[in-house]
Parts: structure tokens; sequence; C-alpha cells
């Protein structure tokens, strides 16, 4: 079957197709686990410019299999790969120029995209055997061929979307970010983790009392959620007993974390100044007009401060400069997006257009502040990630306003000096620590 590549001639030819580009789709060993614990089975290549897509055996038994090697050679002939998921193709090949499909579709339709999953005959070998690791690599390399097929059709229409602006950010910087981060894993006590978190299934995600997770980032704001196997790390509940379940890897967990970081965000983009002691503080001796403020002063001020980040200004304080000048921002932002048709992060490039259903002021703002946040935060990450290259300790989970590391204390207690540094930026975004044995922070 000519669609299966085994021969050099058939490799020949492939790479010889790859001047206009192509898509590609890994077939794993099972299509339920994260892509972490799973091998490669085979490939799927669809030349663009050719009417029918191959396989590519790499570890099944109907086919001559040929070398990770030899098929990331083929890959890297083609000018550009489409792919479904950029950051699940990773965990297999790292490649250049590969365009997230479902990426592009949440950029430009601000809604998730899904894959068929009508091949009856994988449908049927995942309702008995859904478990087994190499799944995929005893289903006929026929039916992997057809459902890639499926999928391709499904997708071929996004291939003609514009590159909208922000893309290549995401594509590039924030998805090799967040593959960075999900390659750490977590810690756990196996049962009581178990008996707590209740995982769909623990042989999909847990590995040698290891759990890994997955950055979903084709969310509208483009803030990432943060969840695998019916584990959700980004809402972690409170009570101590959940957070005991996750330990560290190395020796202590030390979390740093962002001082009103979102406060601090609006009033960057509005130019209203504030020194590096607590936001909240700050804004509380406005409210109350005193220096001293006490506990329930603080706790109403972040509250007021909450309400109006999202547009909810106080009508009380609206007198305030800083309200006034966020109101000026919020009517800014607004008559920009009628009379524009959309605006734009000024760190990632990313638009909200007039596509966004059921659209105003106060959402918009909501919007921005929350794209603000993750497009920031992402240009910190990268330079955290690339900090600790050659460190033990690792940045193992992140929580929008904080970052948890997994410290060795042998790296010294400069490495968080200078892991503060590159966090705070110069002191425009103060630093929180807080350290644990546990995720009890």
């Amino acid at each position: 079957m000519f669609y299966i590549v085994e021969t050099e001639e058939q490799i020949q030819l492939l790479k010889n197709l790859g001047r206009k580009g192509g898509y590609v789709e890994v077939i794993s060993s099972n299509d339920n686990y994260h892509p972490l614990l799973t091998t490669t089975v085979a490939v799927y290549l669809r030349p663009l410019d050719h009417l029918e897509g191959y396989i590519i055996p790499i570890s099944h038994d109907e086919g001559l299999n040929l070398t990770k090697d030899c098929v990331s050679g083929i890959l890297k002939e083609y000018t550009t790969l489409y792919t479904f998921d950029k950051k699940e193709l990773m965990y297999h090949f790292i490649l250049p120029n590969v365009i997230d499909l479902s990426l592009l579709h949440a950029m430009t339709s601000y809604n998730r995209l899904e894959l068929p999953r009508s091949n009856s005959t994988c449908n049927w070998y995942y309702n008995r055997f859904h478990e087994f690791k190499e799944i995929n690599a005893i289903i006929p390399i026929s039916k992997l061929f057809e459902k890639c097929e499926e999928n391709y059709k499904s997708l071929q229409k996004i291939l003609h979307i514009a590159i909208p602006n922000g893309f290549d950010f995401y594509n590039k910087t924030a998805t090799s970010v967040f593959f960075m981060i999900e390659r750490a894993g977590l810690r756990i006590t196996y049962q009581s983790f178990l008996e707590l978190f209740k995982p769909s299934n623990p042989v999909y995600s847990i590995d040698n009392n290891i759990i890994y997770t997955s950055y979903n980032l084709y969310n509208t704001t483009s803030r990432p959620t943060n969840a695998f196997n019916s584990v959700n790390f980004a809402a972690i509940p409170k009570a101590p007993e959940f957070r005991k379940a996750i330990i560290p890897q190395n020796d202590v967990f030390v979390e740093m974390d962002f001082d009103g970081y979102h406060l601090r965000l609006l009033c960057e983009q509005i130019g209203y100044e504030l020194t590096e002691e607590s936001a909240h503080v700050q804004l509380a001796r406005l409210y109350f007009g005193k220096d001293e403020i006490a506990e329930d002063e603080y706790a109403k001020a972040k509250q007021i401060n909450f309400h109006a980040i999202y547009g909810k200004i106080p009508p009380e304080y609206a007198f305030l400069d800083i309200f006034d000048k966020i109101q000026n921002y919020i009517n800014g932002l607004w008559k920009q997006f009628k009379e524009q048709g959309y605006v734009e992060d000024p760190i990632s490039g990313k638009r909200f257009t007039q596509d966004l259903p059921d659209m105003h002021p106060q959402k918009l703002m909501n919007y921005m502040m929350q794209s603000l946040e993750t497009s920031r935060n992402i240009l910190i990450l990268k330079d955290v990630l690339m900090f600790l290259q050659d460190k033990k300790s690792k940045l193992t989970l992140y929580t929008y306003d904080a970052f948890v590391f997994d410290f060795d204390k042998s790296d010294g207690k400069e490495t968080l000096e200078s892991l503060e540094k590159i966090m705070n930026q110069g002191g425009k975004y103060p630093i929180k620590f807080k350290y644990s044995s546990n995720l009890v922070l």
C-alpha cells in the first residue's frame, strides 16, 4: 500500500513534496495519556499540494518501521507544517515553522477547535482497551490512516485563514514556555492524591508518583487554563489536605507571588505611578485618608481595587485621580473598539475584534487585563526558564499571579535572588515569598 511510507524512494518523494508545506499529525501510543508518557507509533503527513496523505510507521507491527531521526529529517524539509496542537507535537518532534491550527482558530473565531472522533474502528478499540498504553500500535494502520484523513478534512478550511496579529507570540514563545513547564511535573503522595483529586484514570497522567498536567492556550483572553485527566491545577482547593498531597521533588516549594499584579498592570497602562510598597495599602490611604491602615480597611481596599480593575468604579471614590484615569482608559478602549473594529494587547499584539459576542466596555477591559497579565508573564517565564536551564531547581506550577518553584537548596540563596530580579522587572512588579514542604503556602 503506497500510502504507508517504507522505502527510500518513498522517503525521497515525501521530502521533495515539502516545498509547499504540509499537515502533520503524530500518532502517539495512546491518545488518553499525557503526551510525555507516550511513545511515537507513527506520523501522518499530508503535503499541501498533494491529493493524498501518507502514514510513516515508527513502532507499528504492520510497517517496516523508520527511525524517529529519519522521520524528523523528512519533516524538516517542509517549509511550513500545520498541526492540530503544536505543544503536543513538541513531545515527539521539535521542528521549525510549525503552525498550531487550534491556536489559529481560537485567535480568529474565539472558540475551541475539536476533532471529529468518528472512526468506528478506533472508537471500538478505545472503548475496550483505553488503558492499554500501546493501544495505537495494535489498531490496524489502515484505520489510523483513515482517522488522520478524517481529521485533515475537518481542519482543511482553517489552513487558509490569514495569520492574525500576535499569532507568532503565542505560537512560538507561549507554546515553548508552557511545554517546558509541563515537563517538570509535580510529585504527589499517591494514595491521598487519588482519594482527594479523583483523576479519571491515574495511569493517564501519573508515573512514579509524578503527575503531569497540560496548559490549554486556546482561551478567548489567551489566559491559559491548566487541567488534565480531570485534575484542575489552576484551581487547587484551599483546604490543607488537598495541598499536602503535592510535595517537592527537590527540597522545598518556593512561591513567588506578585503584589497587586493586575492593579500594577492597569496603573502602568493609565500612567499612574505606584511605589514598591503594597499597591493595596497605597490606594487604601487614598480611600480612608490616613497613613496607618487597619486589617479590615486593607480588606475593603482590596475589594474596591478588584472591582475597579474590572471596570466597576465605586461612585463614592470616582472623584479620585486614579479612578478618573481608569474610566478614561475604559472609554478609550471602547471608543477604539467601536471605531477601529478591534483593540490590541500592547505586548503580544493579540487583537480583540468585533467578532466577539456580547461585548461591552467593562468586559473589554476585563479581557485586556487578562491578556496583559498573560503576555507579560510569558516574557517573564521565558527569562525564568532560560535562567534555570543549568539549575536543579525548576519552575513547576504557574497560577497567573504566582510562580511555584521546586527549589533545590544546592542552588543557593543567590538563585532565589536572581529569580526575584527577573520577576520584579526592576522593581515594577514587587514579589512576596512563601516557603513550604507542600503546597500549603
